[in-house]
């Protein structure tokens, strides 16, 4: 079990970082430690109200529209919602020997020592990961919280849970955000899911943004457990120095691993070998329990049961657990079907790993729509990975020009057509498929040319699925 710092914030003067739900959290969970609490956010007040009014009854120092020098410098501790880039004045903050730490490092000290931590992060399938686990989690019958990155609870709020007990189940998805200011964090388990190029902008370099990744390792102790993807080169570099027991996970066709969980050889079947806390040398779970499809899904249901075993969750539980799991909104969700065409909405698919991901090892052949906000980059990986499963291609948005090139030049040999809209890509792409098929919203691009957000350009994909005479599944 790892040492985690002695904390008191009674009588300590902090500053909460970022005006955002983590940042609400954090303000009433300091004070309610007995703190002096300072808020601070780039952004003026009169952008912040409803924030601001979720805290009228804490008395907080407000910093808004800026941030102070003077502040950081003097105070006790700074704590950091996570997404807050490295900030002048942070930089300023640890000359002066003041402390600054994460939200989930905060967390992480004024947890139970008998809680087990499961932590997820990884460039995708984290947040899909990450829900699973909390779902077999919650099948055991423990007390259980599932948080963090997730965009539901953050993992500062699993300290007043009814989880944060001996033998209690803490789920939290972290991201590279969060790690980076870290110095003690040490999850029971921590899986690595993947890493591909993301977040650039932030970190510069992929080996920095890889190692970031990996610190959800760095500070475990010999008796944790971290889970790792044997088919990704970049987490098996990460996974060379771990101290704690590392076990991988391998969804490549006639893939098998000694310690870990890989396919049986006619992928029906997920086998746990020699898992840390499985009680037989090899466990076996039918891949019918899952309503979630794809490769990527089968890797994520992999680190999920490999981490709920090393916490001691039963084959029954975890069984129970993923019969009753359903995806997370915009993430391979089956949301209709018409005459045995299946739709699904995969709208955070806005990365071209992201979606080569999704539809490698599709179980049915499928009609993609993609298209939005180019983000740079080949869209090679994402055609390679349909090569045998794609009828056709219907692109929207701007990227469109860009895409069909790539599908040129890669020499596709299916339909690739242009749509104007959501609702005129979903009727074009039902007229490419026929029964067993499926129609997929997986645009490898941002949304922000023709929607609000992914989740809104999921919800004019539903409305489209209906106005073609589709059963809406939600």
């Amino acid at each position: 079990m790892s040492t985690r710092p002695a904390v008191d914030l009674a009588g300590k003067q902090v500053i909460v970082v970022g005006l955002a739900q983590t940042g609400i959290a954090l303000a009433r969970f300091c004070h309610r430690r007995g703190a002096k609490v300072i808020v601070t956010d780039a952004k003026p007040a009169d952008k912040l109200a409803s924030q601001m009014a979720q805290l009228a009854d804490v008395p907080v120092t407000w910093q808004l529209g800026g941030h102070d020098l003077a502040s950081f410098t003097s105070v006790d501790l700074v704590v950091m919602s996570p997404g807050v880039p490295t900030l002048p004045e942070m930089v300023a903050a640890r000359a002066a020997g003041v402390e600054v730490i994460a939200e989930i490092e905060l967390a992480w000290r004024y947890l139970h020592p008998g809680a087990q931590v499961l932590a997820i992060t990884g460039t995708n399938g984290k947040s899909t990961t990450t829900a699973l686990t909390g779902a077999l989690c919650a099948a055991s019958g423990r007390p259980s919280f599932c948080g963090g990155n997730l965009g539901n609870m953050p993992m500062i709020d699993a300290v007043d849970h009814p989880a944060n007990v001996d033998g209690g189940l803490i789920v939290v998805e972290v991201a590279a955000f969060m790690l980076e200011n870290c110095t003690s964090f040490a999850p029971t388990t921590g899986v690595l899911t993947n890493i591909t190029p993301d977040h650039l902008d932030r970190f510069g370099t992929l080996e920095r943004y890889a190692e970031m990744k990996g610190r959800i390792w760095e500070w475990q102790a010999p008796s944790d457990v971290a889970i790792a993807n044997a088919a990704d080169a970049w987490v098996v570099k990460e996974a060379a120095d771990v101290r704690s027991r590392l076990v991988w996970f391998d969804s490549r066709p006639g893939a098998t691993v000694e310690r870990g969980a890989c396919l049986s050889a006619d992928r029906k079947h997920i086998l746990l070998r020699q898992a840390p806390g499985g009680a037989a040398a090899e466990e076996r779970y039918p891949v019918d329990d899952l309503i979630i499809v794809g490769n990527h899904n089968l890797e994520n249901a992999m680190g999920a049961y490999l981490g709920a075993r090393a916490c001691g969750v039963s084959v029954d539980a975890i069984r129970a657990g993923a019969r009753s799991y359903r995806p997370l909104p915009h993430r391979m969700e089956l949301v209709g079907d018409r005459a045995g065409v299946y739709y699904y909405d995969d709208s955070k698919g806005t990365n071209v790993a992201s979606v080569a991901a999704s539809v490698r090892g599709f179980p049915r052949p499928l009609v993609l729509i993609a298209g939005g906000v180019d983000k740079g980059g080949s869209y090679a990986p994402m055609l390679e990975a349909l090569d045998g499963v794609c009828k056709g291609i219907v692109l929207i948005g701007a990227a469109a020009p860009l895409i069909r090139a790539a599908c040129a030049e890669h020499g596709v040999t299916y339909p690739v057509v242009d749509a104007t809209d959501m609702h005129d890509a979903v009727a074009r792409a039902t007229a490419m498929v026929g029964a067993g098929d499926a129609v997929v919203l997986s645009p490898a691009c941002a949304s922000y040319d023709m929607f609000q957000n992914f989740g809104h350009r999921g919800r004019v994909f539903r409305d489209a699925v209906s106005a073609v005479g589709a059963t809406r599944l939600d």
